[in-house]
């Protein structure tokens, strides 16, 4: 799947697309495990230090969070910023930075994926929890033809969009739901990114969807069976920080 980038092919890549994203929303997304012997504070401490000394040199953050795995070893960092031009200073220097380093090498890099992407949608009910929430995160490509799995149809974006926007009016009815982004990576990855207010109401919205996942013409199914299901990768994260 998606590996770590290093400086310059990062470089490259967010050239091409600078010109015709340089105004849309980008989420920066790293997902990783932590070196053999690294503690969650010691690793905690180190996120602060790039918060502290690193981040602040660049303009065009959103906000920040933190994010460990509850029932696994990954941790996700992701970084909202304003525009990819914001984004693409942080990340050329972030590999080669003392400041970066407080991070960098915590982490092991034969586990790490790290990418960007465009913010495509954005369903916003309440403020994102400040450090008690919970965070789901699937990264997916959609159906494409040559599909194995037979009740699955190669799909297009505008098809997808218009089934995401059709489970958000479900999502809006569960309690605890926070807030939702959609977003797309050049190359056909998707990232849909939700807000909770606890686990506990994550878990009870997932259980009520999946009650409707057998009806194929429910909003869950129609949304559920436009994703390949062999490059969906799904994160249930609980909050660590939170830095606007």
């Amino acid at each position: 799947m998606m590996k770590l980038l290093t400086g310059a092919a990062l470089a490259a890549t967010m050239l091409v697309q600078s010109a015709q994203a340089e105004t849309t929303p980008i989420l920066e997304i790293a997902w990783f495990k932590l070196q053999p012997g690294v503690g969650d504070a010691q690793f905690v401490a180190g996120a602060q230090h790039v918060q502290d000394h690193f981040l602040p040199r660049f303009d065009g953050r959103i906000y920040r969070e933190l994010l460990s795995q509850n029932d696994g070893d990954y941790w996700i960092d992701t970084i909202h910023w304003q525009s990819v031009g914001d984004f693409q200073k942080a990340a050329e220097e972030i590999l080669t930075d003392a400041d970066g380093a407080a991070i960098m090498n915590l982490i092991d890099p034969s586990t790490m994926a790290w990418f960007h992407a465009d913010q495509v949608r954005h369903w916003q009910a309440d403020d994102v929890p400040q450090g008690d929430g919970h965070t789901e995160i699937q990264v997916f490509r959609l159906v494409a033809p040559g599909s194995e799995i037979e009740f699955q149809v190669p799909t297009t974006d505008e098809e997808f969009l218009l089934a995401a926007d059709a489970i958000q009016e479900t999502l809006l009815e569960q309690a605890g739901f926070v807030d939702r982004a959609l977003f797309q990576t050049a190359d056909g990855w998707w990232v849909d990114l939700i807000h909770w207010d606890s686990k506990a109401s994550a878990d009870t919205a997932n259980s009520t969807l999946m009650a409707d996942v057998a009806d194929m013409d429910s909003v869950v199914a129609q949304f559920i069976f436009k994703i390949d299901p062999k490059s969906l990768k799904t994160f249930g994260m609980d909050q660590e920080r939170v830095w606007w």
